[in-house]
């Protein structure tokens, strides 16, 4: 399990770098619904988007290694360790996610993610790496409900024929839940999270190449610098700051702790889709937004910490 310590006990001593770094992730994650959409209309191949922006990040992220003297570790317990990421917290979840990109509006999309608090602390529980607590369940409850005022009232949707492709897109977060986990488990001992992220992306890159090989679906900005490679470009720089603070935040404060930020990426995906795509949406989604905010508060509020440090 490496040095990986519990939330409890994490956030008792360090809660304002990891809850910074949180909302870092949740304003990032957010924008990239919009790129998502964006390039899926100006009819980008979803295999080669998320190929691109795999090995565009983690290129980024390898070139900071080389600048900070930090190498990427090519050791059994790190090479396992990028193929489980990879495979369970970047390629299918990220193939999910820009498959539903063009059915559905982002910011609906961006909702579904507020599940993955619910299944991180379900899967933690599982593997007994994090301890039951009332007050983050409670929390965790009301996201769900969130989730659930999209996806049940008829009016909450634009089309009511949208509603299976949300429960489509809804594979991701149940992988980014086992993922996290994974992630805490097994991140070898006094390993930095700048090449982790590195190593992540670019054994991301090698499976998605073999996928777009096997499928025949090249593509390399086949119209110049349209909107679809703009897209894919914001969001490649958008997976380097990601990926860096998801380990980071996992050794700092836990899974459960990191999958929170979906209760703030909802938020920012709606905003930027408002902003960037003019989207608008109905009164369940914005109750569904100050739902989520209610459970946040509950995920992350400080818990003291008991004399034995349990």
């Amino acid at each position: 399990m490496g040095n990986w310590r519990p939330l409890t006990a994490g956030m008792a001593r360090v809660p304002l770098v990891p809850t910074a770094m949180l909302f870092a992730c949740g304003i990032t994650w957010g924008l990239s619904f919009s790129f998502n959409k964006i390039a899926a209309e100006a009819g980008v191949p979803t295999v080669a988007y998320v190929f691109w922006q795999s090995l565009g990040a983690g290129l980024i992220l390898l070139t900071l290694c080389f600048a900070t003297a930090n190498r990427v570790q090519l050791s059994w317990p790190h090479l396992k360790l990028y193929g489980v990421a990879a495979l369970f917290e970047f390629v299918l979840p990220f193939l999910a996610l820009n498959y539903v990109a063009a059915r559905l509006p982002a910011g609906v999309v961006s909702l579904g993610q507020a599940l993955v608090p619910a299944l991180t602390f379900g899967f933690a529980l599982a593997f007994r790496i994090d301890r039951f607590n009332t007050l983050r369940f409670f929390g965790l409850c009301i996201g769900l409900g969130a989730v659930l005022l999209v996806v049940l009232p008829e009016a909450g949707l634009p089309e009511p024929g949208m509603v299976g492709w949300v429960l489509f897109a809804l594979v991701a977060p149940l992988l980014y839940g086992f993922a996290n986990t994974l992630v805490a488990i097994m991140r070898p001992p006094e390993s930095n999270s700048l090449p982790l992220a590195a190593g992540l992306l670019l054994g991301a890159s090698v499976l998605l190449l073999l996928f777009m090989a096997a499928t025949d679906s090249w593509w390399f900005f086949d119209n110049g610098l349209d909107d679809g490679a703009l897209a894919l470009i914001g969001v490649t720089l958008a997976n380097a700051i990601f990926w860096y603070l998801l380990f980071e935040i996992i050794h700092l404060a836990g899974p459960v702790f990191f999958a929170s930020y979906n209760y703030i990426s909802p938020l920012a995906g709606i905003g930027w889709a408002v902003l960037i795509l003019g989207e608008r949406h109905s009164v369940w989604i914005w109750a569904a937004l100050a739902l989520m905010f209610a459970g946040l508060f509950f995920v992350t509020k400080r818990t003291k910490t008991a004399p034995d440090g349990s």
